[in-house]
């Protein structure tokens, strides 16, 4: 699992790395660069099985549970129900995949994922454990730092995953 999670962790910092470099520089006419590599990834049947792993994290339990919530039109979740709506529900019928999970510096984890069925976007939540129950808590729902390139090559590096509707979450 090391491999492959240090594969999909290194993917996203080299991306958003590359993402803020190319906000810096002046608009010239060649196209996006991306430090994604180029090519679809082969695993192997032990690292996917690792890999899988990832949806067993109660936080990413979380964030499916909260989807369904927010469609259902569940009550008591106002604060965190504010924060999808600035997206489309649509996405939150789609079953998501991760690409990486991260202990964030001040607490809680940072989950970048894209949805199987909307790929237009990478996103990053930050689920929080808030308070002495430490209940888990949406503090964050924002795009990820990816451009057209990026999220191309992610589309086709990562086609086994998005393809696969039995694991994801």
């Amino acid at each position: 699992m090391r491999a492959c999670v240090q594969t999909l962790v290194f993917l996203v910092v080299i991306s958003q790395l590359s993402s803020a470099r190319q906000e810096g520089s002046a608009t010239s006419s060649q196209p996006p660069v991306s430090t994604i590599p180029a090519g679809e990834a082969h695993f192997t049947p032990e690292q996917l099985k690792e890999y899988y792993l990832v949806y067993k994290n109660p936080d990413v339990l979380y964030l499916r549970e909260l989807f369904g919530a927010y469609l259902r039109g569940a009550s008591g979740k106002e604060e965190e129900f504010n924060l999808l709506k600035k997206w489309d529900s649509e996405y939150y019928k789609s079953k998501f995949v991760v690409i990486s999970r991260d202990k964030g510096t001040f607490g809680g984890t940072f989950i970048t994922f894209i949805f199987q069925d909307r790929q237009d976007k990478v996103f990053v939540a930050w689920v929080y454990p808030d308070g002495s129950e430490q209940k888990l808590t949406l503090r964050a729902l924002d795009p990820g730092k990816f451009n057209e390139e990026d999220l191309r090559r992610i589309r086709l590096r990562y086609k086994t995953l998005l393809n696969d509707k039995d694991h994801a979450m």
